[in-house]
Formats: C-alpha cells, sequence, structure tokens
C-alpha cells in the first residue's frame, strides 16, 4: 500500500513535452469542456503499469507557456479516494518549506465517496517569482472495466507568469470560486483502460 500510495505524489509544476501523437490510452480521447474551454489531448504516457496520464490543452497553447491545462490521472489500483488525496496533502505540506506562495484546502462531498485538494505553487528565481500555478485534483474512485476499480483524478490547472502574476492573484479569489463549482459539477468521464 505504502509503495502505491507513492505513486501518487505526482510532479508539481512539471513541464511535459508534447508528442505529435498522443496516444489515448484510457478511452478519453476528448475534447475536454471546463469552464466554457475546450481542451484536447496535447500528451500521454503509461509510467507505471498501473499509472496513466493524459493532458489536454486549449487550441493555440502549448506545454513551453500554457495557461490552463486538464489532466486526467488513473491508477489501476483498489486505493481509496481519501488515500490517494491524503498523499497529495503530505507533499503539499512538504513543498510549503521552500515554496513560500505554496498553500492548500481540502474539501470532501457529503458521503466520502469523492475529495477535492485546491493549491497554489509557484516557481521563482531569488525573490522574484516566474511562475504561480492554482490546480485543483478532485479524486474520486471509479469503474476502469473488467471488475476493476481505481482512482481518476481530474486535475485543473490554471497559470500565470512574470509580470502578470500580480493580477492573476488579485483576481483568483473572485475566479477560484466559479473553478471549484466547475470541477465538482463537471461529469466525470468513463475510463476504459487500453492495454
Amino acid at each position: 500500500m505504502k509503495k502505491c500510495l507513492l505513486i501518487f505524489s505526482l510532479a508539481l509544476l512539471s513541464f511535459t513535452k508534447a508528442t505529435t501523437d498522443p496516444i489515448d490510452r484510457i478511452g478519453v480521447t476528448g475534447p475536454l469542456k471546463f469552464n466554457g474551454t475546450s481542451f484536447a489531448l496535447s500528451w500521454s504516457e503509461h509510467p507505471k503499469d498501473f499509472y496513466y496520464i493524459q493532458e489536454y490543452l486549449p487550441e493555440g497553447e502549448n506545454f513551453d507557456h500554457y495557461n490552463q491545462m486538464v489532466t486526467l490521472h488513473v491508477f489501476d489500483k483498489d486505493v481509496t479516494a481519501e488515500a490517494a488525496m491524503q498523499q497529495k496533502v503530505k507533499e503539499l505540506e512538504v513543498r510549503k518549506k521552500t515554496d513560500k506562495v505554496c498553500n492548500y484546502e481540502v474539501h470532501q462531498n457529503g458521503d466520502s465517496t469523492e475529495f477535492m485538494v485546491d493549491f497554489l505553487l509557484s516557481q521563482s528565481d531569488g525573490d522574484k517569482l516566474l511562475i504561480v500555478e492554482f490546480n485543483m485534483y478532485r479524486y474520486k474512485k471509479v469503474y476502469l472495466g473488467n471488475g476493476k476499480m481505481g482512482i481518476l483524478v481530474y486535475a485543473y490547472t490554471k497559470r500565470s507568469y512574470g509580470d502578470a502574476i500580480t493580477e492573476f492573484m488579485q483576481k483568483l479569489g473572485d475566479d477560484r470560486e466559479k473553478m471549484m463549482d466547475s470541477i465538482i459539477y463537471a461529469p466525470l468521464p468513463p475510463i476504459v483502460i487500453s492495454k
């Protein structure tokens, strides 16, 4: 169980490279709609036997400098959504020691079948902020087919860079509630893992 949970420690502020032809391994080719924006499948990877990741970007954005991204993390492991969420919280607690912007809040639905963590991260050069990133991760146990259950992490990222960070942070308080409603009520795509 401990080894499995360590995989939930997802890379923060990762800078992935898009492939020319991302492979859909989870049955979600897209586009995905979130908060009025359409996101196309732009990158995918299957780094572990039980872990799949697919990233979706709006048209015109790329991984070198994007403003929004939707990510689907699928774990072909029978663990609870709460255990997966707790691993992210542990990761964020460690990050808070070196990232002055890092902060998070945990939410759960009434019957504790879904959890969400929304959090801020930053990347800096000395005292100068280079990137600030607002993330929302929604955790839910889902059916994967063939009698198997796993965890789907439906994630949304909104970023700002350099001189635009101050305005981004000022607007975030107002935008956060709308984005949280959007992710809470977003229909989760059915997952079909292709081996």
